[in-house]
Order: structure tokens, then sequence, then C-alpha cells
């Protein structure tokens, strides 16, 4: 039995679906079809080096895990130049690929939930979820454009600090966007305190002659939620 295939019935035995490619032609075919989560790759391929397979992968968010012979140190230190999350060298045990693997998994989801907490903010009864762009009110989705959710968001995520018109223009327009009238900010901060009823007055501020804040207390703070 070839290595690969004893790599796959082994994964496959410990609940992974897997494919198998035999060279980078195949493996970009099959890459395209399944898109994996996860890859392992040896260096010497018969059609071209892992490193450039490695390098080409690496534009995604597939993780990567290279295993082959070459113990060199040269060899290892190029693969996780190019991108590769882990490096394994034959001989080697099936378990210890199986633990690699395995732990490479739980910092993915582990990274992958934290960033949707992180993008997940709650406000009393007003929820705004960057990860999917939404704005909740009382369980209800607010209709906000563009512009305006990441105006809320912005301010949201960066209470009790006061934001001038200029810092607000940076910080949410593009420059194609912007024709140098500052007041559009007043317009569309007008629009999203209508949009969320009385809560836009009760935590987004005007500062007279300085600009607008999201203000929170210790009773009403923002909340992190999955």
């Amino acid at each position: 039995m070839s290595l690969q295939h004893l790599i796959e019935r082994f994964l496959s035995y410990n609940n992974y679906h897997t494919e198998v490619a035999s060279n980078c032609k195949l493996a970009r075919q099959k890459f395209k079809i399944f898109q994996p989560d996860l890859v392992i790759l040896d260096v010497n391929l018969p059609d071209d080096l892992g490193f450039n397979l490695c390098e080409e992968l690496r534009k995604t968010n597939v993780m990567i895990v290279m295993l082959s012979s070459m113990a060199d140190n040269n060899y290892i230190l190029e693969a996780f130049a190019r991108g590769a999350d882990d490096y394994i060298t034959k001989p080697f045990d099936l378990q210890i690929i199986k633990a690699k693997i395995d732990a490479l998994f739980r910092r993915s989801d582990r990274h992958s939930s934290l960033a949707k907490i992180e993008q997940l903010l709650v406000v009393d009864k007003l929820k705004i979820n960057f990860y999917r762009r939404e704005v909740m009110l009382n369980n209800h989705l607010v209709s906000l454009t563009a512009l305006e959710f990441d105006l809320l968001y912005f301010l949201a995520n960066n209470p009790n600090r006061v934001w001038d018109r200029a810092e607000l223009i940076s910080a949410i327009w593009q420059k194609d966007d912007y024709n140098g009238d500052d007041r559009k900010v007043d317009i569309h901060i007008g629009r999203i305190r209508k949009k969320i009823g009385d809560l836009g007055g009760k935590f987004i501020k005007t500062v007279w002659g300085r600009g607008y804040m999201f203000e929170l207390s210790s009773s009403n703070a923002v909340k992190l939620a999955d």
C-alpha cells in the first residue's frame, strides 16, 4: 500500500473525510471541487515542488501540513516561509500526524469562534452583528444602508469617546464617496437614530462643537456574544 493511501485510510478511520491526489495538477483540480479545510503536502511531487503548491494554496484559508523525508533545516524553513502550518519528517507515527491535525483544527475553531464573538455587539435590545452585517432591535431586523451600518458599528465598537466629523469620515467613508461636505455625517447619524428609535437618542450622543459619541455606562455596557 502506498504511503498516501495508508494515511488516507488511517484518517478516514478517525472520521476525517479525505481525498488523494498523486500530483500537483490533480491536487489543484480536487482542491477546487472539494475545498478542503486541511492539506497534507509532500515536498517532492512528480510535476512540481510541493513548496510551490503550498504557496499557491496559502492564498486561501486552508491549513497546510508538509510531510517529507527532507529533514534538513533549510527545507523546513522554506516550508514555513511558503506558508505551511506544520512540517512533519519521515519516518513518522500516524498517531503523531493525527495529533497535529487535531491541534490545528482546535486552534482554527477557537480563532474562528473568537473572531465571530468579537464582531457581535449587544447593547440593551440592540444587536449589531458585523459578521453578518445585520442590526437587530427587539429581535427585528433594522434596515440600514452599508454606510449607516459601518458608522453605527464603529461608534458602538469604540464607545465613550468623542469622534469629530473628520475622524468619522476618515474611518468610514471611501475617498471617492467623500465630496468635502462634513454635514453628511450629521445626516447619517440622524437616519440611524430614527431607525433604531429610542435607543438612538439614548446611546448616540451629540457633543456640541466636537462630534458624536456612543455613550455607555456600567449598566448598559457592550456585551460580546456568540
